[in-house]
């Protein structure tokens, strides 16, 4: 039966918009032929099958083929039936990391996944299509189920065979991790910015003695481990671990890997495999080559095997536009991190907040040897409201509206430097045509960045409408944006 039929057939009974998909699985297990449909809100299961007992849960629709003696059932693509099919085809699983670099892809909206393999699989990369931190879950009204189902229904639409990551990202506290662990999640990014000590860089010597004089005897045999010694990575990168240098890291960061250590017993509980990320980069205060080794080789001698770590580098690393700050200072962080990371061996760097990073790759790349983890999110959201801009502009400048409005609740989840007094309050003197320059101002594309949360919550429904509407032309800007960032990335870049 033709796919228009079915569209047709469909949409009458269901009452909806439909795109019904080519892609076509043979599960013989079943005898049955499963097929993707989507709508502007929901992913659904097509299947033709030889018998109306329904093989998956909870079907919405059953006809029968009077010329096929098949019965055509569409089910929706829930946790459990997203777990049944995933029997019967394993490649819909996370798995963990190969050996090549890795890319992580988060999708806010949970449409764009296939848009992301289209990009990632045109690279040497490991795809993580999965990736969302318990802030974006909360902003987003989304669970970690909804956020993996996102990304298997991108392997299904797109006709995607090969490995894909899930990255629970940024996570801070044991419920959300374990929750993450419960559901087949394969990357855990632990960030450690609410247990490391910053404050204590700022203390004199006379007060960090005192707080090293209140540790515990676990802590104090830790700082003779490392006390006055010195390790010469290269020529030009010396760590040492003098008294008074060793210190503070010791204070600063013991708690952190103390957590990690907790964390690590709790995934290995029941996970066998599984990659876990250590994230430095939240806090205030840039990564010291002391403050890596420590942490690196720490939880080496502790048995923890950590997949990948992400320094503070020096500069600003801001949601959105490029990097601010001095490339060359930039590039010496870059190598210096490096090479402790290749002598102590086991795990690889990551850039977090990487998009639209351009002119940092490069360098990122030359100094990691071309092994990696990068981290992008919020600029394929981007790339969402560029499409809305285009296709809708009175709903572009409602999202506008929220995010002005927003701005100042906004800004308390992220270190942004905006001011409310830099931006218009409206756009309805804006003509259509100069919205696109209006858009592509840094501090707007700022704001818009962190605006999801009350925009989704306010105008949801109507985004997931256009942009299922423009289904191609927001994909076409999804992959081409991701494109050329690996491009770049990979010095492929015209």
């Amino acid at each position: 039966m033709e796919r228009e039929k079915i569209k047709g057939l469909l949409e009458e009974a269901l009452r909806e918009e439909l795109r019904v998909y080519p892609q076509q699985y043979e599960i013989p297990a079943l005898s049955c032929t499963v097929f993707p449909v989507k709508g502007p809100r929901r992913f659904c299961l097509g299947v033709w099958q030889r018998e109306s007992t329904p093989l998956f849960e909870g079907p919405l629709f059953s006809w029968q083929d009077p010329e096929k003696e098949l019965f055509l059932l569409v089910y929706p693509f829930s946790w459990k039936n997203y777990l049944l099919l995933a029997q019967h085809l394993p490649y819909l699983r996370p798995v963990p990391f190969d050996n090549r670099p890795s890319f992580g892809c988060g999708d806010r909206l949970g449409m764009v996944s296939a848009a992301h393999l289209k990009a990632l699989e045109k690279f040497p990369v490991f795809p993580v299509v999965a990736q969302q931190s318990p802030r974006e879950l909360d902003k987003t009204h989304r669970t970690f189920s909804e956020v993996l189902l996102g990304a298997a229904w991108g392997v299904l639409e797109s006709s995607y065979r090969g490995p894909f990551g899930a990255d629970a990202d940024h996570v801070k506290d044991e419920k959300h991790l374990l929750e993450a662990r419960d559901l087949g999640y394969t990357m855990y990014t632990l960030d450690l910015s609410d247990e490391v000590d910053f404050g204590v860089f700022n203390l004199d010597e006379k007060t960090l003695l005192k707080r090293f004089d209140k540790l515990g005897t676990r802590a104090k045999e830790i700082f003779n481990l490392y006390r006055g010694k010195e390790w010469k990575l290269s020529p030009e990168v010396m760590v040492d671990f003098s008294e008074e240098k060793l210190l503070p890291v010791l204070l600063a960061y013991l708690p952190a890997i103390d957590r990690v250590e907790y964390f690590y017993a709790l995934l290995s509980e029941s996970v066998s495999s599984f990659d876990l990320e250590i994230s430095l980069d939240e806090g205030p205060r840039e990564t010291s080559p002391e403050a890596h080794f420590f942490v690196a080789e720490e939880l080496h001698r502790r048995k923890i095997d950590f997949h990948s770590l992400a320094p503070r580098f020096p500069g600003r690393f801001e949601k959105g536009v490029e990097y601010v700050g001095d490339l060359e200072e930039l590039t010496l962080s870059f190598q210096t991190h490096a090479t402790i990371q290749k002598n102590l061996t086991g795990y690889r760097l990551s850039l977090h907040s990487g998009s639209d990073k351009f002119s940092v790759y490069s360098s990122f790349f030359r100094a990691t040897g071309g092994i990696f983890h990068v981290k992008t999110s919020g600029t394929s959201w981007l790339s969402a409201l560029e499409t809305i801009m285009k296709s809708d502009p009175e709903l572009f400048r409602s999202i506008y509206s929220i995010a002005y409005d927003t701005l100042e609740e906004n800004l308390k989840a992220y270190s942004l430097s905006l001011d409310k007094a830099d931006f218009p309050t409206g756009l309805e003197k804006v003509d259509d045509k100069h919205l696109p320059a209006f858009f592509f101002q840094d501090k707007v594309r700022q704001m818009l960045h962190i605006a999801y949360g009350p925009v989704l919550e306010a105008l949801g429904d109507r985004l997931r409408e256009v942009l299922f509407r423009e289904e191609e032309k927001h994909y076409r800007k999804v992959s081409g944006n991701i494109e050329k960032h690996l491009a770049v990335l990979f010095g492929e870049s015209k």
